[in-house]
């Protein structure tokens, strides 16, 4: 049985927009008893594309697009879906993913990439 973070999320957000289950099922091209098990957690939530049209259709903001991707990703026990290519891609972010990493073994916490992250962010959130 997996955690089911994300069906009980998608399950609020389809009854917020008075969507019944099996016209959820009937958009998503999903038999209604395959999307009832998603949204119980008995299946794994759906690959990125699916769930990138589940946002959609439910008109979720970026915000809340990106965190469902992040409790699919969670009950999956995966790194977020969204990321593993822009990491495969990117020599830079996986530079830093490392230097984090070993750095918080070699101090034994996170505290200092902890604040660092944050800075970082802070920094791209200016650039907007």
């Amino acid at each position: 049985m997996i955690a089911n973070k994300f069906g009980a999320f998608v399950a609020a957000k389809r009854k917020d927009k008075e969507i019944s289950l099996r016209k959820m099922a009937e958009l998503l091209d999903f038999s209604p008893a395959y999307w009832s098990d998603i949204e119980k957690g008995r299946r794994n939530p759906p690959n990125l594309s699916k769930i990138k049209e589940i946002a959609k259709l439910l008109g979720l903001s970026q915000e809340e697009k990106e965190i469902m991707i992040d409790l699919a990703s969670e009950d999956r026990d995966e790194i977020p879906m969204d990321l593993p290519d822009y990491i495969k891609d990117s020599d830079l972010a996986r530079i830093a993913l490392r230097k984090a990493r070993k750095k918080d073994e070699i101090e034994g916490t996170s505290e200092t990439t902890d604040k660092a992250w944050k800075e970082f962010i802070k920094a791209l959130d200016e650039e907007e």
